[in-house]
């Protein structure tokens, strides 16, 4: 047959990103969780009949990067047994490549009578059972202390629920209403992708359809691969240590990634990285291969809409029994952090020979969970605030502030979502000075969120990496603070973590909890930060008068709004810079 014109092409592609970003919005809105309607912890994405991808809505890029791989063991699985009206469910972290949480329900679309493409969304669900309320558990031995695991079963069947399913998973989570409205949400969304796909194979037809996006796949491929050869032919190394894995804590659990170019090939060997970690922090070979390839997009391909074609320029080297790739049942609930360690040593090799758009380290995941279980101490909650931290630096400028380290479009939650649903007062959210790495530019903000309990029998969960390799500076810039949580900081009893942790409390009415998050690496030496922007952050009180005299190097004159850059005294201190 002859091909889609330039026009259709575009307009089947622009259809099919569309639907995913109405699934999005469908889950967003549909969704009983705060870590769902407001944090965003999901993603929405459509394969097609292979389980290639299509097309994706902003969202997790853990999540994003995996459910092409997770598609195709459901329909190999399901090769003769996939119906319309089917619904499926996954978890298994060694097919999903994350954690038990992120939960994924995906539906197959037909059109002609032919099974075109599948429509998925990944949520974190509020709980999954497993020794951890909430999951992120920093402890577990095995995959199976981790909760529920769903082997790409059929949640419903050509439209009718599997109702012995959803009874025994609704008996193993802490939060049966909640995770319920999410699960409905996640099947709402997929029907609204379905909708949207099969309205598009109405107006052009089924086999326009997948030729059009054939050949938007094809040029993805090819600009990705151009972008490719235009980087210098070489190897490119980056390594470091993730702090403990939570159960053998004096054991170095070293990641270290080659990137070799090679015309417009990339192939990242991950060989010296650890063996597989006894504690949670393994990352399963899907979650690997997406990590690097995350990066790699966000420096080759920024602004393109996503799909199979920049997937296949990418070779992943990941020995087998190592962090990267581990095998059943290897604890995986605390993945983020050797995910999000990828993504920075990623660039780090590739500052080698980008140097100019590659930036310098972002901050580690952290957050805290504040919980309570048991309804003989009253109504049970689980509050999960993943804080957003600074991103580093770059030879273009200061480093964002507010950044999820997994994902730019995942906000912190609201003071006012906290206290109208737990028994939780937000006593502080603000920006931390002094946490982030200075330089010519300097690294995104840190942040502090300090919570204080309205009732007894709270406990409490901090999770936080980067103590032994704080967020790096690079061209010159300092490394940033590291993670700090505090428990009842406003006491004599203060107990101040430094380190990756698990349960602490419980916390009584009037006790809080503090997390201060750290900020990017800086960018550029910090004697060369122009003596207007160190004024301008003085001003704005993200830099204090004395730090930009001790670290910029810039004296300052006047009081109040009168400030002003003393330039005899400021080129005094650089000594020439």
């Amino acid at each position: 047959m002859t091909g889609p014109d330039v026009i259709t092409t575009a307009v089947v592609q622009s259809g099919l990103v569309a639907a995913a970003k109405e699934m999005s919005t469908t889950l967003e809105r549909a969704a009983y969780n705060p870590l769902l309607f407001e944090l965003k912890d999901y993603s929405a994405a459509i394969v097609n009949a292979e389980g290639r991808l299509w097309a994706e809505a902003p969202g997790l890029i853990a999540f994003l990067s995996s459910i092409p791989d997770l598609v195709q063991v459901g329909l190999a699985k399901h090769a003769e047994d996939i119906a319309p009206g089917d619904v499926l469910i996954a978890n298994d972290p060694f097919t999903t490549g994350t954690h038990v949480s992120d939960t994924t329900i995906y539906m197959p679309v037909f059109a002609e009578g032919e099974l075109v493409a599948v429509t998925a969304t990944t949520a974190h669900w509020a709980d999954v059972g497993g020794k951890t309320p909430g999951g992120w558990c920093s402890d577990s031995i095995d995959v199976f202390q981790e909760g529920l695991r769903f082997p790409h079963v059929k949640l419903f069947r050509a439209g009718e629920l599997n109702d012995t399913l959803l009874e025994v998973t609704l008996a193993n989570v802490r939060l049966p209403t909640t995770v319920r409205g999410d699960l409905e949400a996640q099947v709402a969304a997929c029907r609204t992708g379905v909708e949207r796909i099969e309205a598009l194979c109405r107006r052009y037809g089924a086999a326009v359809v997948r030729h059009a996006m054939d050949v938007a796949c094809d040029a993805s491929e090819r600009a990705f691969r151009a972008r490719v050869a235009a980087l210098p032919d070489g190897t490119y190394r980056a390594a470091t240590e993730l702090d403990h894995d939570g159960v053998e804590k004096d054991v170095p659990r070293p990641v270290a990634i080659a990137l070799t170019i090679a015309g417009e090939s990339i192939t990242a060997d991950l060989t010296g990285t650890s063996a597989t970690a006894s504690g949670p922090v393994n990352l399963p070979l899907s979650g690997t291969r997406g990590a690097v390839n995350a990066a790699l997009k966000s420096i080759l391909a920024p602004r393109e809409p996503a799909n199979d074609g920049e997937f296949r320029v990418l070779d992943v080297i990941a020995p087998e029994g190592t962090m990267v790739n581990p095998a059943d049942p290897a604890p995986c609930d605390s993945y983020g952090y050797l995910f999000s360690t990828l993504v920075d040593l990623t660039l780090a090799a590739l500052s080698e020979v980008a140097p100019g758009q590659c930036p310098a380290g972002p901050a580690q995941m952290m957050g805290i969970y504040c919980f309570r279980t048991d309804a003989r101490h009253g109504d049970p909650f689980i509050m999960i605030d993943a804080n957003t931290v600074g991103w580093g630096a770059s030879e273009r400028g200061d480093g964002s502030n507010l950044i999820f380290v997994l994902d730019g479009d995942t906000p912190n939650v609201p003071a006012e979502t906290i206290e109208s649903r737990y028994p939780v007062r937000m006593i502080q959210h603000a920006f931390l000075p002094g946490a982030e790495g200075a330089g010519r530019f300097r690294g995104g903000m840190g942040l502090v969120r300090e919570f204080e309990m309205l009732e007894d029998n709270v406990w409490t969960q901090g999770f936080m990496g980067n103590d032994v390799a704080p967020p790096r500076g690079l061209a010159g810039g300092a490394a940033a603070g590291r993670h700090r949580i505090i428990m009842r900081p406003d006491t004599a009893g203060e107990d101040v973590r430094l380190e990756r942790f698990g349960f602490g409390g419980p916390l009584r009415r009037g006790e809080r909890i503090r997390s201060e998050a750290a900020g990017g690496g800086g960018w550029g030496p910090p004697l060369e930060r122009e003596p207007e922007r160190v004024l301008r952050d003085v001003l704005d009180e993200l830099v204090s008068r004395e730090a930009a005299e001790r670290i910029y190097g810039v004296a300052l004159t006047g009081e109040g709004l009168r400030l002003a850059v003393d330039e005899e005294r400021t080129a005094a201190l650089r000594g020439g810079h």
